[in-house]
């Protein structure tokens, strides 16, 4: 396949060809992995086995949907070099995984740098973190399959390895998550096609899924958050869905489906839900980030202070701290701090 022609929503900005050009691409296990300044790096996204060039874009009738309007308050760029994800603690300091440098970089709430946790002799192409209440800091090390744990205030970590499934391939943990049991973890195994549960000495407490679309089944499960009840939205990205199961990985239901109208997904990457349990969901393709109730419900897709719908430059991880939405742009090399306007 040369070309593929796509119709795009116009209230999605897809008004021109966007081709994707990659000098060399190797598609392994869902994750896209290319040669950059002689360096191989892993660029931590996954793409359909078939790449689409897009040769021409038709316009759609523009069509109404809310916006949801936030003004911007500062960006991070500060060294980032292809950066996946972002979690915040409740002092508002920031977290940003740095994957292509193995490190996660430490900011306080204002962008001022203040740490590091890490280094290439102890992460191996991290993708995903969370950080507690107690700001203890979890990274899912997915070159290394196993999560590596810095407890608040130290940066000596602790190794959890994740034990694969019987006949299966090594674990492939593409994000984490800590759990509402203490002592216990929640993560995605992308290579496996599954949520797992471990404590911290790595014994499996559940498994849940295979590949497959059926429900309680994946196909490259990628970024997850939780909600207040402890249900976890889990992007898949090949699938082209968020599926939501609950604390015990029993499937509940499906929220989008392949498509690039307002409520479908062309690209998914991340995720994130607030306090009120409203789901956000990038777009790392369309460039948008669009907002859904916990039952799947669309309600509108983020935007600035005039009403005009926000485009960012492949986002993938997400928080929500308070009123301030955080994502990364990926290959911006950026972290992008908004704050909600009411």
């Amino acid at each position: 396949m040369n070309h593929q022609q796509v119709h795009v929503f116009n209230c999605f900005g897809l008004t021109e060809p966007a081709p994707i050009q990659l000098e060399k691409v190797i598609c392994s296990g869902g994750r896209l992995m290319k040669r950059w300044n002689g360096r191989r790096l892993w660029l931590f996204i996954s793409l359909l086995p078939i790449l689409f060039f897009f040769s021409s874009v038709g316009l759609a009738e523009e069509s109404s949907f809310k916006i949801i309007s936030y003004r911007p308050v500062f960006d991070i760029k500060d060294l980032l070099r292809l950066p996946s994800d972002v979690a915040v603690d409740r002092q508002g300091r920031i977290f940003i995984l740095d994957g292509t440098a193995d490190l996660v970089r430490a900011y306080d709430r204002h962008g001022k740098p203040l740490f590091t946790l890490g280094g290439k002799t102890i992460l191996d192409q991290p993708i995903g973190i969370d950080v507690s209440v107690d700001g203890d800091v979890l990274v899912a090390d997915s070159g290394n399959h196993r999560l590596t744990l810095f407890p608040a205030g130290e940066k000596t970590p602790l190794f959890i390895n994740i034990p694969p499934p019987s006949g299966g391939k090594p674990s492939d943990p593409t994000d984490v998550l800590f759990s509402s049991h203490e002592g216990t973890f929640l993560a995605v195994d992308n290579e496996n096609h599954r949520v797992v549960s471990i404590d911290k000495s790595g014994n499996l407490l559940w498994s849940q899924g295979t590949m497959g679309r059926n429900p309680g089944e994946f196909r490259f499960p990628f970024l997850f958050d939780m909600d207040s009840e402890g249900n976890m939205y889990v992007v898949e990205v090949i699938n082209t869905r968020v599926q939501v199961i609950g604390p015990t990985g029993d499937h509940v239901r499906f929220i989008g489906d392949w498509g690039i109208e307002p409520g479908q997904f062309f690209r998914p990457k991340g995720i994130a839900v607030n306090d009120e349990d409203e789901v956000f969901v990038s777009d790392s393709y369309l460039g948008v980030i669009q907002i859904f109730s916990r039952q799947g419900v669309f309600l509108g897709a983020v935007g600035d202070e005039q009403g005009n719908l926000k485009k960012f430059i492949t986002p993938v991880g997400m928080a929500l701290s308070e009123n301030r939405l955080l994502v990364i742009e990926m290959f911006n090399n950026r972290l992008v701090v908004m704050e909600k306007v009411h």
